[in-house]
């Protein structure tokens, strides 16, 4: 459990909860406790000899490199289709357009040049092609069918795209484990390019991602369509992916953007609504997939660094000299016998522009892959990460709403992140495909408060092993497991857990005509510690999809989301101001039914709009409550129903092609507390962004708006308002050398950044420049 705010702005980019207490006291004898731990641990349970952490780790490693050899015997019976990906009015090159054998499930991106190799299976049949590419129409062709013009062994392919005035959503993988062409999924889903990550100036996606449309943030929570509020570190109803990979620390189970990369980012997917059918716990509210690129064939070296200060008001000035925020990170990219490798490392940190508000950041990052463009790659990643972060948990006063209580100066926590693994696909034919993912994470934090200083240790192994059956007849199945093992050591758990998670899923796309779409799927996930309630949860979906025109897509679906609870919530054993939290045995995973009607139209070139109706029910939400037959001590309780509904829209318009674009989404939200009554605290009713960009994106303005929440948790009595905020975007590309800069709080607006005492970030200049080499 984890008292302290999660506010990204103050902390600097990509701050992330910790899972750390504060201010918290130890909540009993240490040695007593670590006696009573001793005695209900008898060593480590065994499988065949070998600890449980070992032997997924032994099984998970077995997979991986089973691949390996998969790919080499398979690769006499391939061939190579050889094409160039064209500017339809140029004719040049279009680099990076996604080039994908939906059959297989195979991908690869054209060069700088445009052109593309794709291994095969020989002879490959009937095989449907499509390419998709930011600001590009998604092209859909199919090759070596009877009576195609094209056999894809016959000689290079070319294939020209049509360019449009804005970019468009082209495939996606998250909605359905497989590929999706904009319109095709049963549930909304907002895509953000690399492209306007770079635009943007994102040092961490936690800057960027509150542009994209259903998305909110609260004091650096993520939240989607009103499904989170402020959970201070001990529970995401995000699930974050990296790959496919889950990225969620170990004990609080929170989002970490300062691990996620972002100098290869190819795009970003969230998918919205519950969608624990196919991911499982923690896809309560949403998910969101951070797809990168692979690296490139030939040497290549990217150098971005960044410089700012805050603008602090004289009034409100609380020390001497600049605040300022820096960075700098350093990415090499190559290939190495046969494989293509990245390597980046970064340095950053700020000072924040509250008191006590600086981090200091280092990061490494490396990525292979074997067979890029073949039916049968083997990726390799590694992400590490070491913070050291300063805390502000409140103001001061009304009138030092910047600065804390100076019996708090000096608080701080430390924190380091690994983050590895692997995804193999050791069988691809057109009639059946085998992906294999494994991954270890261990995460290790300290803090060092006035009060008191905790530490936990977590270390998480899993497997996902998914099969496909492309499409023969009406019928598209996709079917798998997952396994994980977590171990956890700490001072303020009670006692230490051990968390398996077991999981079970299928899906099923049915084509019951050219225009009608059907899907369903069921997901059995069981939840278990050893020494608490097991949870097991069924989860459903189903959907349809009917597309009258090219232009036009109606949706809706009907599912189920669940979140185990985490590892904080259900075995924290301390005190807070002199009450007592004691652990909670018997606490259950929350669960959510939701459904929506949603549309997708382009009834112009110029213009794209997307919409959805949408309405959730959540049981069981986990809440801190008084615990029972006890005075003056509480626990996470399953204690709150609520019921969220609203509309979620999004639209593109492109005002003068090339000159002047506008972007808007707009989230409405009616969010209730079914026990009480009373909205759901730290929700707006209204949140809307919009961009205006012109020339190519050289000068941008970026509004966001959030009415008065209703509700809030601490401090009812506290004035509350809207919060309306303007940044100010210019930028220049000069050859290989992009130049950005970013005003934010262009008019210096004073807000309460969602949690009550907790100011918004004052304004803001900042310098990025990144050069390709």
């Amino acid at each position: 459990m984890n008292r302290r705010p999660t506010d990204a702005e103050s902390a600097g980019p990509g701050r992330a909860d910790s899972g750390a207490v504060r201010p918290w006291g130890k909540g009993g004898d240490e040695d007593d406790r670590a006696r009573r731990r001793n005695a209900r641990r008898s060593g480590p349970r065994r499988w065949g000899g070998l600890s449980r952490p070992a032997t997924i780790a032994a099984l998970t490693a077995g997979l991986t490199v089973a691949a390996a050899p998969a790919h080499r015997a398979e690769a006499q019976r391939m061939a190579t289709l050889n094409g160039i990906v064209v500017d339809a009015g140029s004719g040049e090159g279009v680099a990076r357009a996604e080039v994908v054998v939906r059959s297989l499930q195979l991908r690869t991106l054209t060069g700088p040049d445009g052109r593309f190799a794709l291994e095969l299976p020989s002879p490959p049949g009937a095989l449907r092609l499509l390419v998709a590419a930011p600001g590009y129409a998604t092209v859909e062709r199919e090759i070596g069918a009877a009576g195609a013009t094209e056999s894809p062994l016959s000689g290079p392919l070319t294939i020209a795209l049509e360019r449009l005035p804005f970019e468009v959503p082209g495939l996606t993988v998250t909605a359905n484990r497989g590929n999706a062409l904009p319109g095709e999924a049963p549930v909304s889903v907002a895509v953000m390019s690399g492209e306007e990550l770079g635009r943007r100036s994102a040092a961490t996606l936690d800057e960027a991602l509150p542009f994209a449309q259903g998305v909110t943030f609260n004091a650096g929570q993520m939240d989607i369509r009103g499904a989170s509020g402020i959970a201070r570190g001990v529970g995401s109803r995000v699930l974050m992916l990296l790959n496919g990979h889950r990225v969620l620390t170990g004990v609080g189970s929170a989002i970490d953007f300062g691990l996620l990369p972002t100098l290869d980012v190819e795009r970003i997917e969230i998918v919205k609504g519950p969608h624990s059918t196919l991911f499982g716990t923690n896809a309560l509210g949403g998910v969101v997939n951070v797809i990168t690129r692979p690296p490139v064939a030939g040497p290549r070296t990217i150098v971005q660094g960044w410089y700012g200060l805050y603008d602090t008001p004289a009034n409100l000035d609380f020390g001497a000299g600049l605040l300022d925020m820096r960075g700098l990170r350093l990415q090499h990219e190559r290939r190495i016998g046969p494989v293509d490798a990245a390597v980046m490392a970064g340095r950053e940190g700020t000072d924040g522009f509250r008191q006590n508000g600086s981090v200091k950041r280092w990061q490494l990052r490396a990525r292979g892959v074997i067979g890029a463009g073949s039916a049968r790659p083997l990726e390799l990643f590694a992400n590490w990460k070491r913070e050291d972060a300063e805390e502000f948990f409140t103001w001061a006063s009304p009138e030092r709403p910047l600065e804390v209580d100076p019996i708090e100066l000096g608080d701080w926590v430390r924190e380091t992140d690994l983050v590895a693994g692997a995804t193999a696909t050791p069988v691809a034919s057109p009639s059946l495909r085998l992906q294999l993912r494994s991954q270890i994470q261990h995460v290790r934090s300290r803090n060092h408060y006035h009060d008191n200083s905790d530490f936990h240790r977590s270390t998480r192994y899993g497997t996902d092993i998914q099969l496909s059956r492309p499409g023969r007849g009406r019928h598209s199945l996709t079917a798998g497991a997952e396994a994980s093992r977590t171990r956890v050591s700490s001072n303020f758990l009670e006692p230490d857990p051990a968390v398996t998670d077991l999981a079970l899923f299928v899906h099923n796309e049915i084509a019951i005509s050219e225009r009608l779409q059907a899907t369903a799927g069921l997901r059995a996930d069981l939840h278990g510690t050893g020494v608490a309630t097991r949870d097991l949860a069924l989860n459903p979906r189903v959907g349809l999809v009917l597309r009258p025109s090219p232009r036009l897509s109606l949706r809706t679906s009907l599912s189920r989301g669940y979140r185990a609870p985490s590892v904080s919530e259900q075995f924290t054993a301390t005190t807070v101001f002199g009450f007592r939290v004691v652990p909670n045995l018997e606490l259950r995973g929350e669960t959510a039914w939701a459904g929506e009607l949603g549309l997708t139209a382009s009834p112009h070139a110029r213009l794209r709009f997307d919409g959805a109706l949408f309405w959730s029910e959540y049981d069981g939400l986990i809440e801190v409550a008084a615990a029972p037959d006890e005075v003056f001590t509480f626990q996470f309780r399953n204690v709150a129903e609520a019921r969220v509904r609203g509309l979620d829209l999004g639209a593109q318009l492109a005002l003068a092609p090339g000159l002047l674009n506008a972007a808007a989404t707009w989230l409405v939200l009616d969010a209730l507390d079914e026990g009480t009554g009373r909205s759901l605290p730290y929700r707006s009713r209204h949140n809307a962004t919009a961009t205006l960009s012109g020339w190519e994106d050289r000068v941008a303005i970026d509004l966001r708006y959030r009415s008065r929440t209703d509700q809030v948790l601490a401090y009812p009595l506290d004035e509350r308002g809207d919060a309306t905020i303007v940044d100010l975007r210019l930028g220049h590309s000069f050859g290989a050398m992009d130049i950005r800069a970013r005003i934010a709080n262009l008019f210096q607006a004073r807000y309460v950044d969602v949690q009550e005492r907790n100011p918004g970030a004052s304004r803001s200049v900042r310098v990025t420049v990144t050069s390709r080499l």
